[in-house]
């Protein structure tokens, strides 16, 4: 099921994961983790840890986009996806990313669960902004008069259509 030409899974997921930070930085700042995350995690300014998180974020969404291809397009289970794959995304960052940034300080207690609540609401806003943020970066081939409306040679409405009689 790759995407076809036309469609741009990528800018989508970059677009929807740019989106849903605004939620996820909300649950995050809220339960403290960010203070916790640019002052003794990261070490580093709380602009710069912002920018950081945030870029971060936003990558993931694109990483998003290019992992579930036409599958992250899904209207009633986008956000199902996007949960699991926030929740992935949580189980790599201690593991792979807070190592290299952090050397051996880990967020605990209060925090931890901040980080925890902050990915699965990031992937839920992804999964669910994602179908609205890819309809209107989609080409269009050609249509049949009727707005929006593809048509193919293919397609499930020409192949129920018996033929013409004669």
């Amino acid at each position: 099921m790759d995407p076809g030409p036309l469609q741009r899974p990528v800018l989508a997921g970059l677009i929807s994961g740019s989106t849903a930070t605004a939620p996820a930085g909300a649950v995050f700042v809220a339960f403290g983790s960010f203070q916790i995350a640019a002052d003794q995690v990261m070490r580093m300014s709380r602009p710069l840890a912002a920018l950081l998180l945030l870029t971060a974020f936003a990558l993931s969404g694109a990483l998003y986009g290019l992992a579930l291809r036409r599958a992250a397009n899904d209207r009633r289970g986008g956000w199902l996806f996007g949960t699991v794959f926030g929740f992935c995304l949580w189980l790599a960052a201690p593991v792979l990313v807070l190592p290299l940034i952090s050397g051996d300080v880990i967020a605990a207690g209060r925090a931890a669960t901040g980080f925890f609540a902050s990915f699965l609401v990031w992937g839920a806003a992804t999964g669910a902004i994602f179908p609205v943020a890819h309809r209107p970066l989609q080409g269009r081939t050609e249509t049949n008069g009727r707005r929006g409306r593809h048509t193919s040679a293919a397609s499930p409405s020409r192949l129920l259509r018996r033929p013409p009689r004669r």
